[in-house]
């Protein structure tokens, strides 16, 4: 949370954020609106508001939660980042990423990108302007899917615990209803199975017929990842337990396919 001292916290344990930004009085606070892969969501207002007072920048990360979600500057954060290779473009074709200031840090922010030069090229931004046209459009396919997905896995024998966002029993339920609008809470679903080692997990994957084994997320295609070999490989294997996330889960961005299809994809590679 500082350039000198770094400090991770649980951004969900608001007790422990207070006491670490007391601790590190850190210029930056960075967080994710949905955390990956466990799809966790952070207080951005009740972040904001402890950052503030501590004079610290609160950036988020909000890739996963999008502007159709969540919109940060309004709860209080200083700078939002997203992958437009994600949502906003949509399609997997683009590459790149962007910043959105408040006021207070937006000639610093021009400055940055005058001097280091992070612009997108022509055709990445014609491709994601594109995407944005059909971004909220895509966006309520995206959670209407996810959230019949997440209901379908959960009654299945071979799933051990699904992690869903839009549950009532999610671990930040009030959170979400709070801050995302009603029926919406994102294209993201993480599932473990039940007894499957990475052999296992393999074996299911490779099953797959119309889910695609990806590392990235956000396309209109259904994109399956393994985050014990992706997305956090280089975390030491007792530091992924600790964080929950263990050798059986992975994490599935449901695309806008018809829903029985991509359950069905589901059922079959489970059944095998």
């Amino acid at each position: 949370m500082s350039a000198t001292s770094p400090a991770f916290v649980d951004v969900c344990d608001l007790a422990a954020v207070e006491r670490a930004i007391a601790a590190q009085q850190p210029g930056c606070v960075p967080m994710e609106t949905i955390s990956n892969p466990l799809l966790r969501v952070g207080d951005v207002a009740r972040i904001a508001e402890m950052a503030r007072a501590a004079g610290a920048a609160l950036l988020v990360d909000n890739t996963f939660g999008t502007p159709l979600l969540v919109r940060p500057l309004e709860l209080g954060a200083n700078l939002v980042v997203h992958s437009v290779t994600k949502y906003l473009g949509g399609h997997g074709d683009v590459l790149g990423g962007i910043v959105v200031s408040g006021e207070a840090h937006y000639e610093t922010l021009r400055t940055l990108s005058r001097a280091c030069g992070p612009v997108l090229g022509p055709f990445e931004s014609y491709l994601t302007m594109r995407g944005v046209k059909t971004f909220p459009l895509r966006m309520e396919r995206h959670c209407a899917n996810a959230g019949c997905v997440a209901e379908w896995l959960q009654r299945n024998p071979a799933v051990e615990r699904v992690r869903f966002p839009g549950f009532p029993g999610h671990a930040d339920a009030a959170t979400v209803q709070r801050q995302f609008p009603p029926g919406l809470a994102g294209g993201m679903v993480s599932f473990e199975l039940r007894g499957a080692g990475r052999d296992g997990i393999f074996r299911f994957m490779n099953r797959l017929k119309l889910i695609v084994r990806a590392t990235s997320l956000g396309d209109v295609h259904s994109l399956m990842l393994y985050p014990a070999m992706r997305s956090h490989r280089e975390v030491a294997p007792k530091q992924r337990e600790r964080m929950g996330i263990r050798d059986n889960l992975v994490r599935l961005s449901v695309g806008i396919e018809a829903p029985e299809d991509i359950i069905a994809d589901l059922e079959q590679a489970l059944a095998a």
